[in-house]
């Protein structure tokens, strides 16, 4: 059956997206010109300008569909466990996992950063929440007791720990005592359910006290 006029210009996007996603990877966003993407995808420049007016609104397509929560919620939902510390050690693996599947994610925040000062971070942190707001039916009815945090606040913390977790590993993989393997995860796991205070301190547990925001005097 002939494709749709709809259908042909979905893939003549997708191979734009897909041409420029290389194109920045390899050479950098701003070494990249929207010729140099005309020329990968095999389209003309203006045919580009069809469906991006400029390179930026490109990269941010690029930066919403190449990032890897596509693939991660959906295996994140499947989640089990009794306790909620279950669900973190099992939610941990997932993440860690489909981020080492996914090499590339590290030029992809790398040029994010780098090149727009994180810019479109906020854009993904938005299409991720409603991802994380859908999981709330996983901690029904789970064994434990857990803080009462803002939800943001636990997706942040989650996802922050352990992605950073995942890049560290991969920048310092050369440093002593630096891996990504079962034992660390475990490590790490244990420090975002418990913290870095030891059962023992006896400031455990003390109310909150406002962190200072200069240097005392002497």
């Amino acid at each position: 059956m002939p494709r749709s006029s709809r259908q042909k210009s979905e893939e003549t996007r997708a191979r734009v997206v897909d041409a420029a996603y290389q194109l920045f990877l390899e050479q950098g966003y701003h070494a990249t010109s929207m010729r140099d993407v005309a020329r990968r995808a095999g389209l003309t420049v203006g045919a580009i300008y069809n469906h991006f007016a400029t390179k930026e609104d490109l990269w941010k397509v690029i930066v919403l569909t190449k990032h890897p929560y596509h693939e991660i919620f959906p295996q994140l939902h499947a989640v089990q466990g009794q306790t909620y510390a279950d669900l973190v050690r099992s939610a941990a693996g997932v993440l860690v996992e489909a981020l080492r599947k996914r090499p590339d994610l590290l030029n992809l925040m790398l040029t994010e950063i780098v090149e727009f000062k994180g810019a479109h971070v906020p854009d993904i942190f938005m299409a991720i929440f409603p991802e994380a707001l859908a999981m709330r039916p996983l901690l029904a009815g789970k064994e434990g007791n857990i803080r009462p945090l803002p939800m943001p606040t636990l997706l942040r913390s989650f996802i922050g720990l352990f992605f950073s977790y995942y890049i560290t590993g991969v920048l310092m993989n050369h440093v002593a005592g630096v891996s990504i393997d079962a034992a660390s995860l475990d490590d790490f796991i244990e420090l975002y359910l418990y913290g870095v205070l030891d059962e023992a301190d006896p400031t455990r547990g003390q109310p909150r006290h406002s962190a200072p925001t200069g240097p005392t005097g002497a």
